[in-house]
C-alpha cells in the first residue's frame, strides 16, 4: 500500500466522519414511541418481517416493521407458535399480541440487549400470541427466503443437533440452537468468526464461481461478473449485515479493479463500504460486529500490503506462515474489542485458525454441494457426501474443543481505559505502516513519545465509580476508585459480580464487606477469575455453608466491630450494619444509605 492512500479525500472523509459520530452521535431513544409495559394488554397489529426468522429454544425471533399506524417503526418479535416457523422474510403478518418497551439491562456489566436493539433503530418488542393472516412476500424476497430455507432444511434433515449449528453457521451464519458449552469453546479457541457469515464467505463464493466459470471457458469479464452476481445473492441470503456488506463492496471494487487492471480496488471498496454502512445507519459505528469487521480487515490489508514473506520459502511453509501471521494480526487488531466487550482473549487463535480456516472452506463448499445434489435422484451421492461431511464436522468440533481445552487457550481480561486503547492502536497501526516511512527512527520516536504521554494520562484520569447490582434475593455494591476496589454484599450470581468488576477494569476485590450468611456470600459459589484479598464479616458465628463458601477463596478473613475502620471504611453502628443487609431488592436505592463512611458520610444510593 502506498502512503498516498491516507491523502485520498474519501479516506480522510471516512476518518473525520467516524470521529464526528464517536463524539456527537447519541443513542436513539424509545420513550416517545411506546409507553407499554411488560404487562401490556393484547392488541391487533400487523407488520412486515424485515429479517430472516431464527428458531431457537422453542421460539422464533425476527424483526418486524409495523404499519403506518405505528409510523413504520421496527420492533423485535417473539413468537412461540409452530406457524411462525413457516414465516419468511418479506412476509406481512396480521396478529394478536403485546407491544412492550424494551427490557432494561439487568445489571451493570451484563449484555445490554436493549441498547443493542436501539442501535438498530428497533424501538420496542412484541410477543405474538395468535397469527390471523400471513401475506406472502414479494417475488424477490420470497425466492431468496425459500432458497435460504431450502439450504437449512437440507442440513437439518441430514445432520444431528451436535454438528448442525457448525455447518449452518459456517455456511450461512445461522448458529440456531448451538449449546452454551460449544459456543464458549468457539470463543476460547478463537474460531467464533467462522460461525458468522462475513468477508471470508463472500470471498470464497466469489473465487469459487470465478474459478468454475474459467474452467468452462468463460472470458475474464464474464467470469468476474457472474462471480459478483452469485456473491451478491449469497450476501442477501446470508443476511446482508454490516460484515457481509463490507465484504461484498470490497469484493465488488477489487474485482472491478482487477478487470480494469487497477490495484486500488480493495482499499477503495473498504472506504466505500464504511461510508455506505455509516450513512445508512450511523449507529453501526458502536456495534461490536462493525468494529471487529473493519478493524480486522484494515489490519490484514495493511499487513499483506506492507509485509512480504520471502519467496525462497517452500510453498507449503509459506502458506502456513501467512495463515498464522494473518490470524495473529487480526487477533491483535481486535484485542481491545475482546477485552472491553467479551473480557476474554484467545491465545490459541493463531494456531487453531491454521487448521480451522481451510477446513471451514471445505465444509462451506461441501454444504452448498450437498444442497445442489439433494435435487438429484441419486440418494447414494447424497448419503455419501453426508457421511464425509459428518466426519469433517466431527473433526472440526474436536479441534475447536481441543484448542479451547488447552490451559493457555484464553486469558480473562478487564476492560481497557479509552486512552490506553488509543495508545494501543497508535503503536499497532504505527508498526503496520512502518515500511511506508522513510525516516523510521524519527517516526518511532514520535510514536513512542505520544504513546507514553497517553499511557500516563490514562492512569491519571481513572474515574471513581459506585455500581449497585441486584440479585434474586440480595445485592452487591461496588465502590471502585483509583487505589481500591471495595464490595459491600455478595448476594448476586458470581457471573454478575465478575462481569461488573471486569467492566470497571479490575480483576481484584481489595475488600469485601458482607454478612456472615451463605445468602450474602452467594457470589462465591461461581466467582471465577476474580481475586479477593480481604473479606470482612459482621459476626464470628459461621454455619457450614458459609465456611464452605469462604474456603473457595484465598482471602484473609476478619470480623468487623462498630467504631473501627477497615480498608478505609469506618463502621458507624452495629444496628445500622444489620439494617444494611436486610434491604429489599426493589428498595435498594432508598434504603442503602449512610451505612459506611470514609471521612464523611457517603450516600451509596445516589
Amino acid at each position: 500500500m502506498h502512503i498516498s492512500f491516507y491523502k485520498r479525500p474519501l479516506a480522510i472523509f471516512l476518518a473525520v466522519f467516524c470521529l464526528f459520530l464517536a463524539l456527537f452521535l447519541k443513542t436513539p431513544k424509545t420513550e416517545n414511541y411506546f409507553n407499554y409495559s411488560a404487562k401490556a394488554p393484547s392488541i391487533y397489529l400487523n407488520g412486515e418481517v424485515v429479517s430472516y426468522p431464527v428458531s431457537k429454544k422453542g421460539r422464533t425471533n425476527f424483526i418486524l416493521k409495523l404499519d403506518k399506524t405505528w409510523n413504520n417503526k421496527k420492533v423485535y418479535g417473539y413468537c412461540f407458535n409452530e406457524e411462525c416457523k413457516n414465516i419468511l422474510r418479506g412476509d406481512r403478518i396480521f396478529y394478536t399480541g403485546t407491544l412492550e418497551t424494551l427490557p432494561k439491562r439487568e445489571n451493570f456489566g451484563s449484555f445490554d440487549f436493549s441498547l443493542f436493539l436501539k442501535r438498530k433503530h428497533i424501538v420496542a418488542q412484541t410477543r405474538i400470541t395468535q397469527i390471523d393472516k400471513i401475506e406472502k412476500a414479494s417475488a424477490f424476497w420470497l425466492n431468496l427466503s425459500k432458497l435460504r430455507k431450502s439450504i437449512l432444511d437440507v442440513f437439518e434433515h441430514n445432520f444431528d443437533k451436535e454438528v448442525l449449528p457448525i455447518l449452518s453457521g459456517i455456511t450461512l451464519g445461522e448458529k440456531g440452537d448451538i449449546s452454551n458449552d460449544l459456543y464458549t469453546d468457539f470463543q476460547d479457541s478463537g474460531a467464533m468468526h467462522l460461525l458468522v457469515a462475513s468477508g471470508g464467505n463472500v470471498g470464497f463464493v466469489t473465487l469459487v464461481v470465478y474459478f468454475v466459470c474459467s474452467l468452462f471457458g468463460f472470458k475474464r469479464i464474464t467470469s468476474a461478473s457472474l462471480a459478483l452476481i452469485f456473491a451478491l445473492f449469497y450476501t442477501l441470503i446470508a443476511g446482508a449485515d454490516a460484515p457481509l456488506l463490507r465484504a461484498y463492496l470490497m469484493a465488488f471494487c477489487s474485482t472491478l479493479g482487477f478487470i480494469l487492471g487497477r490495484k486500488s480496488g480493495l482499499l477503495q471498496g473498504f472506504v466505500l463500504a464504511g461510508l455506505i454502512i455509516l450513512f445508512v445507519n450511523p449507529q453501526s459505528l458502536f456495534e461490536a460486529g462493525f468494529q471487529m469487521s473493519f478493524l480486522a480487515t484494515f489490519s490484514i490489508i495493511l499487513f499483506v500490503s506492507n509485509f512480504k514473506i520471502k519467496e525462497s520459502y517452500p510453498r507449503f511453509i509459506k502458506i502456513l506462515a501467512e495463515l498464522f501471521l494473518i490470524s495473529l494480526i487480526a487477533q491483535l487488531s481486535l484485542l481491545p474489542i475482546f477485552c472491553n466487550y467479551f473480557h476474554k482473549v484467545s491465545l490459541t487463535a493463531p494456531l487453531s485458525n491454521i487448521l480451522l480456516i481451510p477446513l471451514s472452506g471445505i465444509l462451506m463448499g461441501g454444504g452448498f454441494l450437498l444442497w445442489l445434489i439433494s435435487f438429484l435422484p441419486f440418494d447414494f451421492l447424497t448419503q455419501g457426501l453426508v457421511f464425509i461431511l459428518n466426519i469433517l464436522l466431527m473433526i472440526f468440533k474436536f479441534l475447536v474443543e481441543f484448542f479451547a481445552s488447552l490451559p493457555i487457550s484464553k486469558i480473562v481480561s478487564p476492560s481497557i481505559n479509552p486512552l490506553l486503547i488509543i495508545t494501543f492502536y497508535l503503536i499497532f497501526f504505527g508498526f503496520l505502516n512502518l515500511s511506508l516511512i522513510k525516516n523510521k527512527k524519527k517516526y518511532i520516536c514520535v510514536v513512542a513519545v505520544i504513546a507514553c504521554v497517553l499511557a500516563v494520562l490514562s492512569f491519571c484520569f481513572m474515574p471513581s465509580k459506585i455500581e449497585v447490582l441486584r440479585g434474586n434475593y440480595n445485592f452487591a455494591v461496588i465502590d471502585k476508585n483509583k487505589s481500591l476496589t471495595r464490595v459491600f454484599g455478595a448476594g448476586v450470581k458470581g457471573e454478575v459480580l465478575q462481569n461488573a468488576l471486569l467492566t470497571l477494569g479490575t480483576k481484584e476485590i481489595d475488600c469485601l464487606f458482607t454478612k456472615s450468611s451463605a445468602s450474602y456470600l452467594y457470589a462465591l459459589k461461581d466467582l471465577e477469575n476474580i481475586k479477593i484479598k480481604n473479606i470482612y464479616l459482621n459476626q464470628n458465628t459461621l454455619d457450614e455453608k458459609t465456611e464452605n463458601l469462604l474456603k473457595k477463596t484465598s482471602a484473609k478473613i476478619d470480623f468487623i466491630w462498630p467504631g473501627q475502620e477497615y480498608c478505609g471504611v469506618k463502621i458507624i453502628k452495629e444496628e445500622n450494619l444489620k439494617i444494611s443487609y436486610q434491604i429489599e431488592k426493589l428498595k435498594i436505592f432508598d434504603n442503602f444509605k449512610k451505612i459506611f463512611t470514609e471521612g464523611k458520610e457517603r450516600d451509596f444510593g445516589a
